[in-house]
Parts: structure tokens; sequence; C-alpha cells
């Protein structure tokens, strides 16, 4: 399976709901990266544990009502996924939309790294009350 393969799958395990696919194919060092700071799911995460943590997050304050992922580009065992968005923060009801850059390392067929890229601004936003 290439690197590209291997996030195609976590991605078609995301859009199912089935984490723990996507936990089984991380390095037990992954680091797992999502930004903005007072967003409810950002911060570093470690291993498939600190992923499920960043995962329950996400369940618990977002529901992302539309996942695309338009173009993939591959480079040794660097996979770069770009794709867009719109989720709805739970606890205002406020929707945030935003393009994003993904970037997963792939190293013996497990994800070393993720690194996200998105408007920030934007779930900040939503994520506010008032």
């Amino acid at each position: 399976m290439t690197p590209k393969e291997l996030v195609q799958d976590l991605y078609g395990a995301f859009t199912r709901g089935d984490i723990p696919f996507i936990l089984e194919r991380l390095a037990p060092n992954c680091r797992w990266t999502a930004p903005g700071a007072g967003i409810p799911n950002a911060g570093i995460y470690t291993g498939p544990a600190g992923a499920a943590d960043f995962f329950q997050k996400l369940a618990a304050s977002e529901n992302v009502t539309r996942f695309e992922v338009k173009e993939y580009f591959e480079r040794d065992n660097n996979v770069l996924a770009l794709g867009s968005e719109t989720c709805t923060a739970l606890a205002t009801g406020k929707k945030a939309e935003t393009d994003w850059a993904m970037l997963f390392r792939i190293e013996d067929g497990k994800v070393i790294e993720y690194q996200a890229f998105y408007d920030t601004s934007a779930y900040m936003l939503a994520h506010k009350a008032g």
C-alpha cells in the first residue's frame, strides 16, 4: 500500500466514523497536531491515545456537515491532502467553513506525523459565544 492509499483509507474511515481504524494506523509515537489555541480540539497529541483524545474532543464540540478531499500530493513518504469542510460548533450553533491542507508523514506503513492547516479564526468565531 502506498502512503497516498493509506491516507485515502484514513479519510474513508473518518467519513464512516470509524475512528478505531484510524487509530490502528498510527505509530505509537505519532505526533498529531491541530492548530488554533482556544478551539476545543486544538493541540498537540501523541500516539493513538492522544489522537483518540483529539477525535473525542472533535465529536464533543463540532458536527462536521461537509468534508471533501479535493486533491492529493505524494512525495516519498509524505502525503499532502487539500480539501474543505463545514462544521457547526455544538455549544453555539454557529457554522465554520474553511479550506484546509493536511500533511501526513508515513513510516513503515504507519502515520508518524499529522499536521493540519486551516482557517483557525473561522473556528474560533464559531466556538465563541455571543
